[in-house]
């Protein structure tokens, strides 16, 4: 694992303090330093994908770029994912292409391409709220809105704004009852 993450600062022709200290700050980072010393065949999806990621990490990018990324995890590796790219988006701007639109819920800002077109772009509560135009482009709204727009349906008066996660939902809901 650590030759896959110091093969970027090596070519660099970086010294060897610098890349020791490229490679283990990034497995730090994304939570694999206990896999220094192992075959990368040997891990799983989810833990290759984050020495994969440490690896760019060890470039110094401004920029990451993942393109369906998660398309080959199960559930639990996902979401791991998920979760050490909301870390990592304090750092630098992360690119995330995605058919997933659950993964695009914590992004700061989403683009809905269709045949290589952008056709919109905004907030994620202003992108998934507009469920039709989503269905037109190929795509479902997440879960939460979906449901949300249903409810809202049948009692106009709630949700100002249509809840995303599981959590606005409820707290939405509770604080109507």
């Amino acid at each position: 694992v650590e030759e896959d993450v110091a093969f970027g600062p090596e070519n660099l022709g970086l010294p060897s303090h610098e890349i020791r200290r490229r490679v283990d700050e990034p497995l730090e980072r994304v939570g694999m330093s206990d896999f220094k010393k192992r075959e990368p065949h040997l891990l799983s999806g989810g833990q290759k994908q984050k020495v994969a990621i440490a690896g760019v990490l060890a470039m110094a990018p401004k920029y990451l770029v993942l393109d369906e990324a998660t398309s080959m995890l199960d559930p639990e590796a996902r979401e791991d994912l998920l979760n050490l790219l909301l870390k990592l988006k304090h750092s630098f701007t992360i690119f995330h292409i995605t058919h997933y639109v659950e993964e695009a819920v914590e992004a700061d800002r989403v683009l809905v391409m269709d045949e290589g077109t952008i056709v919109t772009s905004g907030t994620p509560r202003e992108i998934f709220s507009q469920i039709e135009n989503l269905k037109k482009w190929g795509l479902e709204a997440p879960q939460v809105a979906e449901t949300a727009v249903l409810i809202k349906q049948r009692i106009p008066q709630l949700f100002e704004n249509i809840p995303l996660k599981k959590e606005e939902l409820v707290d939405e809901l509770c604080s109507f009852i």
